[in-house]
């Protein structure tokens, strides 16, 4: 059966008037382009009596302007979207808002996946097969302050987490971006390129002269080259 993607073009903000009760609950944003995941979702955290949904978006550029608008202090976001996509969403609300934390709810279980989300701010990665219990779990686990990776992914992740990880180390996408810079392409073609915005590009290419220690572009090409990063 093919996924439903019906209202991936907008955002559905919750209608309801805030009342006492909701003043004492925790306002969550779900984001995820298809509706019927939309739907589930609400269906599970219905189940919460600690948190209230205060909206929904099917893109990451919705969830931007409602994070904006509506201020949740959580956000449930999946990874592949339309548009900027979940990580990209991750990084300009984490770093506008700071306040608002975001969990990364994804159907894939990469590695490189998980550390770009991560280092984009996200606080939580949870798979989609997680169960119900899970998802809650990881929910509150964030709340109190704590980060969660999804158990089935979090042996790889603490082995990786520790060994020292280089300044130099570049995510999946920063290397792609990188790559791009190399080929001779300008923010705005790469932007064009991988369907983001020209400001989440400027924000890659700001973290990638950081982790290598470059002063410029040009340097981080040839930085990237000389460890065998980029071609």
């Amino acid at each position: 059966m093919s996924p439903d993607t019906t209202g991936a073009s907008e955002a559905v903000v919750s209608t309801s008037s805030p009342g006492a009760d909701d003043a004492r609950r925790t306002s969550l944003l779900v984001v995820d382009d298809h509706t019927i995941v939309r739907e589930g979702l609400r269906r599970v955290l219905a189940q919460m009596d600690d948190v209230v949904v205060v909206g929904e978006a099917a893109s990451g550029e919705e969830a931007v302007e409602l994070v904006g608008r509506r201020r949740p202090e959580l956000v449930l976001m999946d990874v592949r979207m339309p548009g900027i996509g979940g990580v990209g969403a991750a990084q300009r609300i984490t770093a506008d808002i700071p306040d608002t934390r975001v969990i990364m709810f994804t159907a894939h279980a990469e590695q490189d996946l998980l550390w770009e989300a991560l280092d984009a701010g996200a606080q939580g990665f949870v798979l989609k097969d997680s169960e119900s219990t899970a998802l809650m779990a990881a929910i509150r686990q964030v709340l109190a302050g704590d980060p969660y990776v999804d158990p089935r992914l979090a042996p790889d992740f603490l082995r990786q987490l520790s060994k020292p990880r280089p300044s130099g180390v570049l995510s999946a996408r920063e290397r792609e971006i990188l790559q791009m810079l190399a080929d001779g392409l300008s923010n705005r073609e790469v932007a064009e390129g991988l369907v983001v915005s020209v400001e989440t590009v400027k924000t890659h290419v700001k973290h990638i002269l950081a982790k290598l220690e470059a002063e410029h572009r040009t340097q981080a090409v040839a930085i990237g080259i000389r460890q065998s990063l980029i071609h």
